[in-house]
């Protein structure tokens, strides 16, 4: 429960950083990654059978961290991020915050559109669609 809150808390001050400036620090990704991958040496020490469920929750961040190389439309954080996220909901959890992350982005995209906010080349912070999808599915 912990563990939850300090993500939720890390998500929230990437996402005020995503906003503000379209980028997110290293440092901030940094200490993220740090505080996830002690919990999950702490977890694997105690259960070596969640290799496996590690490595297909971090699917869809390689995925998004693909994109961005291939296509440049995509932040390289957004996708380390989701990544780290996926290590730690695991496969079944991780594709439900992946699909709500983008449902809520694209519905933002369409209001932006509609009310001619914006245009298709408008760039849209990835990451506070992340953390509500977090808040909505984290437990």
């Amino acid at each position: 429960m912990v563990f939850m809150a300090i993500i939720t808390i890390w998500l929230l001050g990437m996402s005020i950083m995503d906003i503000r400036s379209l980028r997110v620090p290293v440092w901030m990704i940094g200490a993220g990654a740090a505080c996830i991958l002690a919990v999950l040496a702490y977890r694997c020490g105690r259960d070596a059978g969640e290799y496996g469920d590690i490595l297909r929750g971090m699917v869809p961040g390689v995925l998004l961290l693909a994109y961005g190389v291939v296509t440049k439309k995509s932040g390289y954080g957004d996708g380390i991020v989701m990544t780290l996220l996926g290590m730690v909901l695991r496969e079944g959890r991780v594709f439900l915050l992946f699909g709500i992350s983008l449902f809520l982005i694209s519905a933002w995209a369409l209001l932006l559109l509609a009310m001619k906010k914006g245009k298709p080349s408008t760039r849209i912070p990835y990451l506070p669609f992340l953390a509500a999808a977090w808040i909505l599915i984290a437990k």
